[in-house]
């Protein structure tokens, strides 16, 4: 396996934003010739009067902010989780992505959504902390051999069209994103270069994020963050041990899985571990000791129970007991990809309703009043492989949205009823309904 991991997210926001506020094109903001790697569709335009911001934050600041982001990823996995199926997803992916969004929102709009990320933070102070623990991370990183962690922000924009100065002010000063050029009306080219992109900050692991459909003449921006992470075992395994061993499922059936050995079974290894009710928990840390792979293994039988009573409270109550112990220790070499998936449901199940709702979001600090732009779809795609040497993982976001406006979008793709009507005197002639088009008779 190459040793390159990537966690990426894209935030798709197909906005229409109009001619209000202070333009692009005005004090602020600069166009740029095509970008010549992406072809003749792509050109930049970006905000010079704001640069992304670099002020030190307080550690217990980013823990706040940690703290909802943890409280975010439990209640997403259980949103996410089907029986007998694996999952891997980014919660902070997703909550990046969201915040992006978010920063376009007013009123219940935007506080739907920082309450469905469970943000306890006021105002900005939410997009600083999560700009604070990026550079943290980052900072790390180019600090510590075996650890390569890099986060990038980027727009894409439909080009012609102008919007807040502000708001692009915001997510340059938080994000560090500019603004790619692109013309939406040719759809399948857009995103095309959007999905390129995509894979080429992930080492080619998120392929297809957009979804065919997913980009149309409506679309008018899209919100992209890709973090590289390339992170090596402190302890490696030794390929010479990994084996095929049984692996007993839930239903107590067995297959046969590569497990890779730490070590020899008759010598142990100090490592961080603990025992708690009906689970044991153990850090595998990487290069550095400041990041780790923590491993919860319910007791046999006890799976579900655990699952159920996991929250938080759980989780931090197992981490901050954990102690240096020896063990003789081995861990499944495995590779999994999850999604695409629609979020959509998950999003509004924890209370992100009005951004789904043309009628009730108000995006009006991108482009336009209330009921303007709306949320069409959140997508999610994510890649992890672990093997002897590390980890690599991949995940991305996409928060589509759709608006009013000149090129309105029907399509016909779920059931629907249908009349054949005389116009002049309104008389119903024929009335039925499609619930399967594949089905004839």
């Amino acid at each position: 396996m190459k040793r390159y991991a990537a966690i990426a997210l894209c935030s798709l926001i197909p906005a229409l934003l109009g001619c209000t506020g202070d333009p692009v094109s005005g004090n602020g903001g600069t166009e740029v010739p095509p970008n010549p790697d992406l072809g003749s569709l792509f050109a930049v335009a970006k905000s010079v009067s704001v640069t992304r911001e670099t002020a030190e934050v307080s550690l217990d600041f980013l823990t706040e902010q940690a703290t909802s982001n943890n409280k975010f990823a439990l209640n997403m996995y259980r949103q996410l989780t089907e029986d007998g199926k694996n999952l891997f997803f980014s919660p902070y992916s997703i909550t990046a992505a969201l915040a992006m969004t978010a920063a376009g929102g007013v009123g219940d709009t935007k506080q739907q959504i920082r309450d469905a990320l469970q943000v306890t933070l006021q105002g900005d102070a939410f997009d600083r902390a999560i700009n604070g623990i990026d550079r943290s991370v980052m900072e790390y990183a180019g600090q510590t051999e075996g650890i390569t962690i890099n986060v990038v922000n980027s727009t894409w924009l439909q080009a012609g069209l102008k919007f807040h100065v502000s708001y692009l002010d915001h997510i340059s000063r938080y994000y560090g994103a500019g603004v790619n050029l692109l013309d939406f009306a040719q759809s399948e080219a857009s995103r095309a270069t959007i999905n390129t992109w995509v894979a080429d900050q992930t080492n080619e692991k998120i392929k297809d994020l957009l979804p065919p459909g997913s980009i149309d003449p409506a679309t008018v921006l899209v919100l992209t963050n890709a973090i590289y992470f390339l992170a090596d075992w402190l302890f490696t395994f030794d390929p010479e041990l990994t084996a095929d061993k049984p692996f007993r499922l839930l239903d107590n059936s067995t297959v046969q899985a590569p497990l890779m050995q730490l070590n020899d079974p008759d010598k142990k290894v100090k490592m961080l571990y603990t025992r708690g009710s009906g689970v044991r928990a153990l850090d595998f840390p990487y290069k550095g000791d400041r990041l780790a792979m923590t491993v919860l293994l319910p007791d046999s039988g006890s799976f579900t129970a655990f699952e159920n009573s996991m929250n938080v409270e759980v989780i931090d109550g197992l981490v901050n007991v954990l102690d240096s112990a020896e063990l003789t220790v081995s861990l499944p070499k495995f590779e999994f990809t999850y999604g695409t998936e629609s979020l959509k449901e998950a999003l509004m199940a924890l209370g992100m309703t009005d951004a789904f709702d043309g009628s009730e979001a108000d995006f009006s600090a991108i482009i336009g009043n209330k009921g303007y732009i709306w949320v069409d779809n959140v997508y999610h795609k994510a890649f992890i492989s672990v093997d002897e040497k590390g980890t690599e993982a991949a995940a991305a976001t996409a928060v589509v949205m759709i608006r009013s406006g000149d090129n309105p979008v029907f399509i016909v793709d779920r059931p629907f009823i249908y009349v054949i009507r005389d116009k002049v005197t309104g008389t119903i002639l024929f009335m039925g309904r499609i619930l399967n088009p594949t089905v004839s008779e």
